[in-house]
């Protein structure tokens, strides 16, 4: 299905009627600081299929869930709220009084697949009509201020409708994790907005207001509910919280008798420069239907487990 999506550019007001040369456009703070970066996503489903060293294609069983997930990673993203409405992505560290943010950190147990989608990029001339235009590059022509869209496609266009989409592999992250998001608008003359309990301890000093979440990625289990903190307010105290029930989730993750693991969709990584409102249609394209993932299975080896049986080793098909 084809997203039609309006991404309003954070551009400089160079004349009074909204046309703009591209040579005398210079980047803005959202194209310098947007893009190549890990996003991550409200949680959607996976279809498992048997991947490498699968016996009888046979999928493997759900506990052993977290041997088929190679990568362990601690990510962060900072979300900056602009006056417009748009939202960028930025490395910042310190926020200016009156901005508002969305500080996110996953803990995430994942593998990578990498998924395949066509975008095509346009901005309306003078003229009124679409021009197309390199997602990665600079328009050649004038265009009108907050005309750019994109088209996107899970899959590729017909032979007859490929002119101007051009194909990208986006990773896609799938495993299981938790997250820990902040919710801030800085109302001191600025704050360190470098992690969650550094911004719990601005939110002390009354610096930042705001709220907390904590959020599993495909964890349940009643162990699991109860460490979770419900309170939402941000301090130093909800943000010491915060961090301690992720600890006390972490470590309950291999106990498959009492913790249930599902592999979902947790985060992608944006591979190229673009604001939330690409990001929203790229992601809503990926969920039309669940992703395969192709769950890799373990040979047998000889080792020790805790009653002395053979165990499975760490190693694979590869």
């Amino acid at each position: 299905m084809i997203r039609h999506v309006a991404l309003l550019s954070i551009l400089v007001s160079l004349t009074g009627c909204g046309i703009f040369s591209p040579s005398d456009l210079p980047l803005s703070a959202g194209e310098k600081e947007s893009g190549y970066t890990y996003v991550p996503v409200d949680p959607f489903p996976v279809i498992a299929k048997p991947g490498e060293g699968c016996e009888n294609n046979q999928k493997p069983p759900r506990d052993r869930l977290l041997d088929s997930l190679p990568d362990n990673a601690v990510r962060m993203l900072v979300e900056r709220f602009e006056a417009d409405g748009g939202v960028t992505y930025g490395p910042s560290k310190v926020g200016g009084r009156g901005q508002s943010y969305r500080v996110t950190v996953d803990y995430i147990n994942a593998d990578t697949i990498n998924k395949q989608v066509w975008i095509r990029r346009s901005f309306q001339d003078p003229k009124g009509e679409r021009q197309y235009v390199r997602l990665l590059s600079k328009p050649g022509f004038s265009y009108v201020d907050g005309t750019e869209e994109f088209e996107i496609r899970g899959e590729a266009p017909e032979e007859g409708s490929k002119l101007d989409y051009h194909e990208f592999n986006i990773p896609i992250y799938v495993g299981v994790g938790l997250r820990v998001a902040a919710n801030i608008t800085v109302i001191g003359w600025n704050a360190n907005i470098s992690g969650i309990s550094v911004i719990g301890a601005e939110a002390e000093a009354n610096r930042v207001k705001g709220s907390l979440i904590v959020q599993t990625l495909g964890i349940n289990g009643k162990s699991v509910a109860a460490a979770l903190p419900i309170q939402s307010e941000l301090n130093q105290t909800t943000a010491q919280n915060a961090i301690v029930a992720v600890s006390s989730i972490k470590a309950q993750l291999h106990t498959y008798n009492e913790t249930v693991v599902s592999p979902r969709v947790v985060g992608l990584y944006l591979p190229f420069p673009g604001g939330k409102p690409l990001v929203n249609a790229i992601i809503s394209e990926l969920s039309q239907k669940p992703l395969k993932w192709k769950q890799q299975c373990l040979v047998q080896a000889t080792g020790s487990t805790p009653n002395g049986s053979s165990s499975v080793s760490e190693s694979d098909t590869r």
